[in-house]
């Protein structure tokens, strides 16, 4: 296929790697400018003078800056766990990983896919389908995969670990050269280079929490800045919010009381109860505490009040919850009820609600999605920051952009959702487990510009999505029985700061046309090892937690 090439500067933003700027400056005025990451150093655990960390793939140029020297060459050549040597045990150091890759979801590949029943409404560009790590990895294997987060903050001991909530008791039949795998209720986790985060192997980890008594249950979950996963639960009999520590060994309830079932049998919540059974949840830890933004299949402004059962379910709630001592069991305030979560008919019907996630950016814009197949109603809305005022909504900017003022939503079957930690990309897994991805200019979703992950046949269904804090996208799909992570390709360069007292991530990169990844791979590599001195290495030293 032919593509264009362009030309243009690379800007360079907080690349703190001693005083070399290595391959980003090399090659300047050969690509166009995005900010995007791919390899990055994750889990760094200092022990004395030992440093190790580990690398999610493979890098073209692994490098450590010690106290603000010149770069150090590191085995970059494979993922996995690396290590270095202090002189001193007060030493500083940066570590830069840097890539070059031609297929990614950011690089369109000429090509376009048609609408789908299960994923878009509406034809749309194909981007690269480039899986880091293995897809065939037994760790990644999930018979009721319902929730994927990954740890962002670098000052937590979780940085670049993903979890995974699995719903379900069950086997996976043997596949190739991987055995059968069995696996239980709760939560897994893994280290960015697939590994075994705490060698739980198969066994899920619930620490005391319920999860047994529904495929939905845990649902979605959320690693936060605080190091805590924070866990919804969608079933009747335990809807629930709840925490695990970030290693899964401690668990406890983050709202009071478990339990969420209204129904015409169940009319409303118990008196007093501050929640039902939980979709999705957000939480924002800050100077003032603990924000919790959670959607809510059964509570209703009416049952918050100290009323009736109002209906008004699937609604955005917040949990100012501060310091608190937990579970909280205070009423939230309700910030809006845009979702489809309405009644069949009579006071005390079933709620109908739709499947609905929610996320926030860095500049505390809330985005809310739901899966809808007919296209009637809006997949996708962003919020200002008090959680009220509407943004932007998919279905007028699809009826905009089509010049059609009876369109069909292009954003339809939205499973779930994620904003970038830089606040670049919004990122939606469909029901057919294939990936959208469209850039964000100050926090609004540029849906022109949206391209598709094929991420093979369409099978339902495609579940829930992350980012990483490189951009990195991870999702799970129970019609895949797996989790799979994006690339997102170009010219990638991350770095993990170290200052004595705290860590700090950065990223300068950029998505170049494809006919000049090669002149940019050649002018990384040639300029490191003009650079290159010998390395201050100790060797691979095993992860601990």
């Amino acid at each position: 296929m032919k593509m264009r090439l362009s030309m243009g500067n690379v800007s360079a933003r907080s690349f703190g790697i001693g005083g070399a700027v290595l391959a980003v400056a090399a090659v300047d005025s050969m690509i166009s400018p995005k900010t995007l990451a791919a390899p990055y150093a994750s889990n760094v655990l200092i022990t004395g003078t030992s440093v190790n960390f580990i690398l999610n793939e493979a890098a073209d140029a692994l490098t450590v800056s010690i106290d603000g020297g010149a770069p150090q060459v590191l085995d970059g050549s494979t993922a996995g766990t690396k290590g270095f040597t202090l002189p001193s045990a007060s030493s500083t150091f940066s570590i830069n990983a840097q890539k070059t890759d031609p297929i990614g979801y950011q690089i369109p590949t000429g090509l376009s896919q048609g609408s789908s029943t299960t994923g878009l409404s509406f034809a749309t560009q194909q981007a690269g389908t480039r899986y880091i790590g293995s897809t065939n990895s037994a760790n990644t294997r999930f018979n009721s995969p319902r929730g994927v987060s990954v740890g962002t903050n670098p000052n937590q001991s979780n940085f670049g670990t993903a979890y995974v909530s699995n719903s379900a008791v069950g086997t996976l039949a043997a596949s190739g050269a991987l055995p059968a795998r069995t696996l239980g209720d709760g939560l897994y986790a893994i280290h960015s280079d697939l590994s075994d985060a705490f060698g739980y192997s198969n066994t899920a980890q619930a620490a005391s929490l319920t999860f047994t008594n529904s495929t939905s249950s845990p649902f979605r979950i959320q690693a936060a800045a605080d190091g805590f996963v924070y866990i919804t639960d969608f079933s009747d009999s335990d809807g629930k919010l709840a925490r695990m520590s970030s290693n899964l060994t401690t668990g406890q309830l983050v709202l009071a009381a478990n339990g969420g079932v209204v129904n015409s049998t169940t009319p409303d919540l118990p008196a007093g109860q501050n929640h039902g059974s939980t979709l999705a949840v957000h939480a924002r830890v800050d100077a003032s505490g603990l924000t919790l933004y959670t959607l809510d299949e059964d509570l209703s402004s009416g049952h918050v009040a100290g009323g009736a059962n109002s209906g008004d379910y699937n609604s955005l709630w917040r949990y100012d919850v501060g310091n608190a001592t937990l579970p909280y069991s205070a009423m939230p305030t309700k910030l809006n009820h845009l979702l489809v979560g309405l009644v069949t008919t009579g006071t005390n019907a079933t709620p109908i609600v739709a499947t609905s996630d929610i996320d926030r950016g860095s500049d505390g814009k809330l985005y809310m999605g739901q899966s809808r197949a007919n296209g009637g109603e809006a997949g996708i809305f962003v919020l200002d920051t008090d959680g009220s005022t509407v943004l932007f909504n998919s279905l007028s900017a699809s009826r905009a952009l089509l010049a059609n003022s009876t369109a069909k939503d292009i954003f339809t079957n939205v499973m779930g959702l994620a904003v970038s930690p830089d606040q670049k990309f919004l990122a939606v897994i469909l029901n057919s487990s294939d990936v959208a991805v469209m850039p964000l200019v100050n926090g609004i979703p540029q849906i022109d510009q949206r391209v598709i992950v094929d991420t093979g046949t369409d099978v339902a269904s495609g579940r829930d999505i992350a980012f990483d804090a490189a951009d990195n996208i991870y999702y799970v799909s129970s019609g895949q029985s797996t989790l799979r992570i994006l690339s997102p390709g170009g010219v990638t360069s991350s770095t993990l700061s170290y200052d004595g007292s705290s860590y700090s991530y950065s990223e300068t990169v950029a998505a170049p046309e494809p006919g000049t990844l090669a002149l940019a791979s050649l002018s990384l590599l040639s300029l490191l090892r003009r650079r290159r001195r010998p390395p201050v290495l100790s060797g691979e030293i095993p992860v601990s937690q």
